[in-house]
């Protein structure tokens, strides 16, 4: 069994993070809504600062792994903690869809977003889409002498053994995503058979689908795997790592809104939805992520679409609670 690294502080549960600052340009305070994300702390700061300026309204914040925030939306229901939901899985959308735990609201500022990014009676919109990624300490390859891998079936190499770390799914929809991805991938017979063979090399798997980026970083592993942003920014921040997309290709998720059934703070949910959706809120998503959905506004990666899988984001909603059972008791 592998160790479980216990979550570094700047996403622990429970982190809250305060749009109530801001520039001096900020508008006045319209108003306050609570928000769920699975988001990075820092890039909900800017996102959360965005929205202030845009429109006056305050967000607190409180940032949860998907597998803890899908946990929460169950155990609150009906009565939700929060406003809405500002970053999470399309596929625990699709569940909390099924649950009716979604308010619809029909936004105008999303008219122009493909239909395949949204929900049709307007209970879930997708804002942006992400993709799984290899994140590669070159400075430990060299010192070590290892291969840099090119794809999922090189991690399977023997002289990786212990140089690799991954989320764990049971708590990480990165974690999730790439599990499902291997899965469409390969089929599930040779998917288990996968993943009984990485085991082997896996140093340790984490709580959080932002970490591994962050421990290969500062050189506690050779390989995270990992998702997109969470490798550029670092690689932007100086840290000596490579970016590798795996050349059997990659799932990606949706990352998407909503707004909880029942809020007291609807007209100002409605505000916030429609400022995600907007131009403006869209240019401020596109510089934190690879990809926005909003015809015409470029995110901060090009042609990711050449890598990326067929992904059945419904298969993998549907299947999610069984492949995670047998995960955990497989690995746990």
């Amino acid at each position: 069994m592998k160790k479980y690294l216990l979550p570094f502080l700047f996403l622990a549960l429970g982190l809250i993070i305060s749009a109530c600052g801001g520039s001096g340009n900020a508008k006045d305070s319209k108003g306050e809504i609570d928000v769920y994300t699975h988001n990075d702390s820092e890039e909900m700061q800017d996102l959360v600062k965005g929205l202030k300026d845009e429109t006056g309204i305050d967000v607190n914040v409180l940032r949860l792994s998907s597998g803890e925030g899908w946990s929460r939306m169950k155990s609150e229901a009906p009565d939700f903690g929060a406003d809405m939901q500002w970053g999470m899985l399309h596929s625990i959308a699709l569940k909390a869809e099924k649950e009716d735990f979604l308010e619809p609201y029909d936004s105008p500022t999303w008219e122009d977003v493909p239909d395949e990014f949204k929900d049709e009676d307007g209970k879930w919109y997708g804002w942006s889409y992400w993709f799984n990624l290899l994140a590669i300490n070159t400075d430990i390859l060299e010192e070590k002498g290892l291969d840099k891998p090119e794809s999922w079936e090189d991690l399977l190499d023997p002289q990786y053994k212990g140089e690799i770390v991954l989320p764990d799914p049971g708590t990480s929809g990165t974690a999730y995503l790439f599990v499902s991805t291997i899965m469409q991938i390969m089929g599930e017979d040779e998917g288990w058979d996968y993943l009984e063979k990485l085991d082997e090399n896996v140093g340790q798997y984490v709580k959080s689908g932002d970490a591994p980026a962050q421990m290969v970083a500062q050189g506690e592993y050779a390989i995270g795997i990992t998702w997109d942003q969470a490798v550029y920014n670092r690689i932007d921040e100086g840290y000596p790592l490579e970016a590798v997309i795996p050349e059997e290709g990659v799932g990606y998720d949706l990352d998407v809104v909503w707004m909880y059934k029942d809020t007291e703070n609807r007209e100002l949910v409605e505000e916030v939805i429609d400022y995600i959706g907007s131009e403006e809120g869209m240019k401020k998503s596109a510089e934190h992520r690879s990809m926005v959905t909003k015809p015409g506004i470029k995110g901060t990666a090009e042609n990711i679409e050449d890598y990326l899988i067929d992904y059945d984001a419904v298969w993998a909603e549907e299947n999610r609670d069984r492949i995670m059972k047998e995960w955990r008791d497989e690995f746990s």
